[in-house]
């Protein structure tokens, strides 16, 4: 098949990641896969497939006729549309309508959404949210498990440090990530006596609001990849504060696959990935996060159980296992959208 992925300026972000995830895995398997963006390749992406920047001049994109475009982020649906270069589907990764900063464009958002063309989700309840709301259908398709997320090598600890690293992502300023609901989980912990020390990676630099909530021992900003699965590698505890609009919650993922346990709010997402594998407290409740954390962190037996946990659950995302869930999801969307076509852009 030749496939179409259509992106927004392809900043380096989790789903972005997983595009190109899902692209190499989709020319791994044969498939002719091109990435259209607003913007220059990114050289994080490490996607040998056609590129083409979608800002270049109309004669260096020459894009020839697709057997399934697919548009990402809510805006590159109508791109998709525009491009009438194959029938349309929707990797959708989190609906946007329920952001806080998107509020302003909700009407567009929910516009864009109605209109009738088979999704893609990488979590079950994405789908159900689709299916409920906009009468769409879906299938799901999960991350594939980047490899470069895996245990350290060297001697296998048996419990967490006297002085433990906690791995807290995510943008501050963004209320979807909940990263002030972690920083006041590390505070009490402190003031309960666990010496706590906090990593946090963030693809926006520290601003003055976090620094005076509590500043990180380490920040991490616009690292590659290889970087932030290093420093995760050498943590003993992640907190993934997230609030229900989260997608899916890549961080947890892969705090799992490196044999880190974690602490993770009890929402849809989580419950899906990893609802026996980490311990999940409500979201914005720092002080069960601090508890849960303090359990893990005062108890080897229950942290190296969750560990052994973790890495369970996120075997069931190696790439293996979800090369052929995303190729029976792209051929099922293709037929669906040949089947049933959309009919012109809504109204907005």
């Amino acid at each position: 098949m030749r496939i179409a992925y259509v992106l927004a300026h392809p900043e380096l972000n989790g789903g972005h990641k997983v595009v190109f995830q899902h692209a190499r895995l989709l020319g791994e398997q044969g498939d002719a896969v091109t990435v259209l963006a607003e913007g220059p390749r990114p050289a994080w992406s490490h996607f040998s497939g056609e590129y083409r920047d979608l800002t270049a001049p109309p004669r260096r994109v020459k894009i020839g006729e697709q057997d399934l475009v697919i548009a990402t982020y809510w805006t590159t649906l109508e791109v998709a549309h525009r491009l009438a270069i194959g029938p349309v589907a929707h990797f959708c990764q989190g609906y946007e309508g329920g952001l806080a900063h998107l509020a302003p464009v909700l009407p567009r958002i929910e516009a864009a959404y109605r209109w009738p063309v088979p999704a893609l989700t990488v979590s079950p309840h994405l789908a159900a949210l689709l299916k409920e709301r906009f009468g769409r259908a879906s299938r799901v398709v999960p991350p594939p498990l980047d490899p470069l997320f895996r245990p350290a090598r060297v001697l296998w600890r048996r419990r967490p440090r006297r002085r433990p690293w906690i791995a807290i992502p995510g943008i501050f300023a963004a209320p979807v990530k909940g990263v002030p609901t972690a920083l006041e989980a590390v505070r009490q912990l402190r003031m309960q006596g666990i010496d706590c020390r906090v990593l946090r990676f963030s693809v926006l630099p520290l601003d003055e609001a976090e620094r005076g909530l509590l500043a990180a021992d380490r920040f991490l900003c616009r690292v590659l990849p290889r970087t932030v699965a290093r420093a995760l590698r050498g943590c003993d505890l992640l907190f993934l504060p997230s609030r229900a609009e989260e997608g899916f919650g890549l961080p947890l993922l892969e705090a799992m696959a490196s044999g880190v346990p974690a602490v993770a709010s009890r929402i849809p997402s989580t419950l899906a990935m990893a609802e026996d594998a980490a311990m999940l407290v409500p979201p914005g409740d720092a002080a069960a996060f601090a508890a849960a954390a303090r359990e893990l962190l005062t108890a080897p037996p229950a942290w190296r159980r969750a560990r052994e946990l973790g890495l369970q659950a996120s075997r069931r995302y190696r790439a293996e296992l979800v090369a052929p869930r995303l190729a029976e999801g792209v051929r099922w969307a293709r037929d669906w959208a040949l089947r049933y076509p959309p009919g012109p852009w809504p109204a907005l």
